[in-house]
């Protein structure tokens, strides 16, 4: 195993999350479904670390980076942190009880991962009020306006399913093109 290729991969994921955030400046919408565009970008980062580390652990070391970046950089705080860990060790679980189905594996567990970047908008959805009043103060009333569009459980339940499925969809096609 080359490790350093490895970790490479591993802070191209890191660095592929984060900078789908800055989607988010060119609309609410952008914002909200920024994890969507993570997880299709981002799959090919994860493929091909997934691919060279079948053995458990590559979820949780993703979510660990990501959560630590996150902490580091005053973008999240240590709840949020946790859930995105929690996402990447429950993805692990699932590809470690999926091994001798690599592909499958990856397919299950990988949609499990991208739905934790979702924790880093969810006060959105927890603390809206103070989410609105943040969103008008550094984006303007019109951008916190455009947020409230999405800030009931059906938005909350909306952005998890498409950011799963551009999990799923985003592993198949990696796996098509690096295969």
């Amino acid at each position: 195993m080359n490790y350093l290729k490895m970790l490479g991969f591993a802070v191209l994921y890191v660095v592929t999350v984060f900078a789908t955030a800055f989607l988010g400046y060119l609309s609410p919408f952008a914002w909200v479904f920024f994890p969507v565009i993570a997880a299709l970008l981002g799959s090919f980062s994860y493929y091909l670390l997934a691919e060279r580390w079948r053995r458990f652990g590559v979820e949780t070391l993703l979510s660990f980076l990501l959560a630590g970046f996150l902490l580091i950089t005053g973008e999240c705080n240590p709840p949020k942190a946790s859930l995105i860990l929690l996402a990447g060790v429950i993805a692990d679980m699932i590809r470690l009880f999926l091994e001798e189905h690599v592909l499958k594996g990856m397919s299950l567990a990988y949609p499990i991962l991208s739905i934790g970047v979702i924790a880093w908008i969810l006060p959105l959805w927890t603390r809206t009020e103070w989410y609105y009043q943040g969103a008008a103060e550094e984006l303007g009333i019109d951008y916190a306006k455009g947020l409230m569009m999405f800030a009931s459980h059906w938005g909350l339940l909306l952005v998890a399913l498409t950011t799963a499925i551009a999990g799923f969809v985003g592993i198949q096609f990696a796996a098509k093109i690096f295969k």
